[in-house]
């Protein structure tokens, strides 16, 4: 492997050596959406386009506008035909067009009411950006849905597309006679096509919205209609996945929230109807069109949901129900302001499912998840301000991360424990109201907040909005004579960081050993500043104390010193399932800090995994010790020599086995065991037993293995096989059985996976011209994140200078969410020396790379450090 390594350090320093310049792109810099805002105003759209299942689509779109300056004004229209552009009764037709726009000159605009008119032809996408058409395996129908966020309305039609330029809609499609239509309004009437096969459909004129949350979507989908009040509400899939949808839960999730939202913001749901759309090959979770959202069909589960997936799938539900007032009915004047969005909406949807659902564990859920990804975020180089600058469209789309959603709404869960939640919600309530149907910034925010609760916004917001990173406290105690004294110093790492207000909660831990129980108390306290502390009185000294035991606060605790045997006492006899995860996540945090060993936390894990009884907790531990990705132990031993790796592993897979068979039939805990054997595979012994499962030889009691599963088991088999004989015939077969599109991707996973150079190299020139390609960008995806498997990085190595000399090539007008995930997946994450300098040079000398990648490799580099001392920590092991 050194050999190799010395050999991609010299081809990757003739590589840095070629820093190409970048050709001009077509995304939308702040200062030009300043300019064009002072331009126009009052602009309506009357959008007519016609449907089939060809390869592109035509339309005409009519632009009526207010001019106030006479200036040339740009119009955003990305990679598609232009037929005939007509402003103001003069033909514009031969206007040049390139780089996604056109400038419509100055002396051919008035000051006062204009009128555009535009036909076009644009090809359909296969990226999941602008109006993406997908065709079922299953049975050969065509969908149709759009996605237009950050930047993308433009990829489909010709408009103003920026988020302070409102405007409103009409629509008329006509399309193949079986289809349906959704966008924003219901439509208004039906008429037969000039072709007997078509059908048209028209919709009145919407509310004014930005470009971003109009939407079109169209095919032969399945609806399932119900109520709120007096909301239609529909719920659409395609029909081969139908089966699998259950819509009693959808909408009672939907019915949840409109009826927690409405009262919560004091504002009716502000627009005519609330349809759900279920799409194929969708980039992210969902987005929040105006009335018609959009979800990826990984929200359908093909086997019976766990009861994670279903809180899961509410919180998405509830999340973009309330980007209809946070977002749509009022929305941010420009990027740098996503937060306002999206920070809400998360903040909100936990909030609603607390309030109003079944789902009791939600904070427990926002601390595991969100919480986390914001802590990792801000961890990084590339962090950001919750309020960020940002200089263009290319630039917005690397602040869908988790500090705009994590950080922010963390932040705005400690401001309500600040200012308490009566004024919260006030301030929330007149700042809808305020601004409805128009676009703020955060100032306008700040002085409703401000004067709803009289607590001063100005500092806070420097402090927690708009300044960079996580502060890190020192807890110290005694305890003497009834007398508890506490003092907290704060620290503030990093660049442009700084101290900062918090309110947070001490937990304080009581033991009684000989029956095996604790008590718990807990004690409000602030802290600023770089040393608070204070003194109180106790009826008997606590045997443990944490900080933040309820997670109101946003910091991290940096453990002085660590009592292992009080910690574990709380942990085992601890009844409370969020104390017991801040602390399980703070003891694992020792191991990312290079504090402890691997091995140390596992023991520790293993050891209580038997009488934990929230299976929260049991989830997490088991995707920390068996989980085939990030840092577990699980992908740790793969630093170790073969012999005591397969040692390891052996002992680890005994350990989920003999939990597997202790497990209730067909709960929840069984699946996750399962999943776990699944993902810790790669001894001889274990294998077999995954091909015994899959030729049902094997089973467990109350365990089904449903065709997503058992793709699961196969792309793990396929990526440990250098002999193809047994694991392709069983490739084969279950391709026959599953046909769908889901198949059809894990097939092609399983193909990638497979351990041979020949392979890898097929698949790479695939992801290196996408455009050129057969396939979709998700499936592409697909096949990119099971290319290199932790096992298989001696392979990923010899493709380092082709990686490198891939980013090198793309430009900033590729597809964003591509290159997104071409970078991440095929990222060098080798925890080594070596390839972590290539990585700095190569970063630092392409200062011009798309924007996207950039930041994937600045985490990278920062990744391969922390690795790097997890592994150093683990050196002794290693030897010996």
């Amino acid at each position: 492997m050194k050999q190799i390594l010395q050999t991609l350090f010299i081809l990757s320093i003739v590589l840095i050596l070629d820093c190409r310049l970048k050709k001009p792109v077509y995304h939308l810099t702040q200062s030009e959406a300043e300019t064009r805002f002072e331009i126009i105003e009052n602009i309506k759209y009357e959008l007519d386009v016609h449907l089939t299942p060809k390869d592109s689509f035509e339309g005409k779109v009519k632009i009526h506008f207010f001019g106030k300056k006479l200036r040339d004004l740009r119009l955003d229209y990305y990679q598609g035909k232009i037929k005939s552009i007509v402003l103001n009764e003069e033909d514009l037709t031969n206007l040049p067009y390139e780089n996604g726009h056109i400038q419509l000159p100055a002396n051919n605009l008035m000051i006062g009411n204009n009128t555009l008119t535009v036909e076009f032809e644009t090809p359909y996408a296969k990226t999941g950006n602008g109006l993406h058409k997908f065709t079922d395996p299953d049975d050969k129908e065509v969908y149709l849905y759009s996605q237009f966020e950050a930047f993308h309305a433009n990829k489909m039609f010709p408009c103003f597309d920026q988020p302070d330029l409102k405007a409103t809609f009409k629509l008329n499609a006509t399309v193949p006679k079986n289809w349906k239509v959704i966008s924003t309004t219901l439509p208004n009437g039906q008429t037969k096509g000039t072709n007997l096969d078509e059908i048209s459909f028209s919709f009145p004129e919407s509310a004014k919205i930005s470009t971003y949350v109009f939407s079109l979507h169209a095919g032969p989908y399945q609806v399932w209609e119900d109520n709120f009040e007096s909301i239609p509400l529909r719920l659409f899939v395609r029909k081969s996945l139908a089966k699998y949808v259950d819509p009693k839960d959808w909408f009672t999730f939907t019915k949840e929230g409109f009826a927690f939202f409405n009262s919560y913001f004091g504002i009716p749901y502000p627009f005519l109807k609330y349809d759900q759309i279920i799409v194929p090959e969708f980039n992210f979770g969902a987005m929040e069109n105006v009335g018609a959202v959009t979800f990826s069909e990984r929200f359908v589960s093909r086997a019976p949901m766990t009861r994670s997936q279903r809180e899961n799938l509410s919180d998405v539900v509830l999340h973009e129900m309330a980007h209809m007032w946070f977002g749509n009915l009022v929305t941010m004047r420009w990027w740098n302001g996503l937060w306002l969005n999206e920070s809400f909406a998360t903040y909100m949807a936990s909030l609603a499912q607390a309030k109003n659902s079944e789902f009791k564990e939600t904070w427990i859920s926002f601390f595991e998840k969100m919480k986390q990804w914001a802590y990792d975020e801000d961890s990084f180089v590339t962090n950001h301000p919750v309020e960020a600058k940002v200089s263009d469209t290319e630039e917005a789309f690397t602040q869908f991360d988790g500090i705009t959603y994590g950080k922010g709404a963390s932040v705005l869960k400690q401001l309500v424990y600040f200012i308490g939640e009566d004024s919260f919600q006030r301030g929330v309530q007149n700042y809808l109201r305020k601004y409805s149907y128009s676009n703020s910034t955060l100032t306008d925010f700040l002085k409703e907040l401000e004067f709803a609760s009289g607590f001063p916004m100005k500092k806070w917001s420097k402090d927690w909005l708009e300044t960079k990173g996580t502060n890190q406290v020192e807890l110290t105690t005694i305890c003497a004579e009834n007398q508890f004294y506490w003092k907290i110093v704060q620290s503030a790492p990093g660049l442009e960081n700084k101290l900062r207000d918090h309110k947070t909660i001490l937990g304080l831990y009581f033991f009684d050993k000989p029956n095996k129980q604790l008590s718990f108390e807990e004690v409000p306290v602030v802290y600023s500043g770089r040393s608070t502390n204070a003194i109180f009185p106790v009826k008997t000294c606590p045997n443990y104390t944490f900080i933040n035991a309820e997670d109101h606060d946003f910091s991290i605790w940096k453990w002085t010193e660590s009592n292992k045997e009080s910690l574990e006492y709380v942990l085992e006899f601890d009844t409370d399932p969020l104390r017991k995860l801040i602390l399980w996540t703070d003891y694992f945090r020792q191991v990312q800090l290079a504090n402890i060993t691997f091995d140390e936390f596992k023991d520790t894990a293993i050891r209580l995994y038997s009488s934990e009884t929230d299976i929260k907790i049991k989830r997490w531990i088991l995707s920390r010790v068996a989980g085939d990705n990030g840092s577990t132990y699980f992908t740790s031993r793969f630093w170790f020599p073969e012999e005591k790796r397969i040692r390891d592993l052996n002992a680890l897979q005994t350990f989920i086995w003999d939990e597997l068979l202790k497990a209730k039939s067909g709960s929840d805990e069984q699946r996750y065991l399962f999943v776990s054997l699944v993902d810790s595979t790669y001894t001889t012994n274990a294998k077999k037993r995954l091909y015994d499962f899959l030729e049902n030889k094997l089973s467990v009691s109350g365990l089904k293995i449903d065709q997503d599963l058992r793709w699961n088991l196969i792309v793990k088999l396929s990526s440990l096989e250098t002999e193809r004989t047994q694991i392709q015939n069983i490739i084969d077969r279950e391709k026959k059985i599953d046909p769908s599109s889901r198949g059809v991707n894990s097939s092609l996973a399983a193909e990638g996976a497979e351990p041979n150079r020949s392979v890898k190299e097929k698949w790479i020139q695939i992801l290196l011209n996408p455009k050129s390609s057969q396939y979709s960008s998700s499936t592409l995806r697909v096949v990119s994140y099971s290319l290199f498997p932790e096992h298989q990085k001696e392979i990923q190595l010899t493709f380092l200078d082709t990686y490198l000399d891939a980013l090198d090539k793309f430009n900033n007008g590729e597809d964003e969410n591509y290159l997104d995930a071409f970078a991440k997946s095929l990222a060098p994450d080798f925890c080594t020396d070596e390839t972590l300098l290539i990585l700095k040079k190569f970063t630092g000398n392409h200062p011009r790379l798309p924007a996207t990648v950039k930041k994937t490799l600045l985490k990278q580099i920062d990744s391969e450090k922390k690795c790097i001392e997890m592994k150093n920590k683990h050196k002794d092991l290693i030897a010996n």
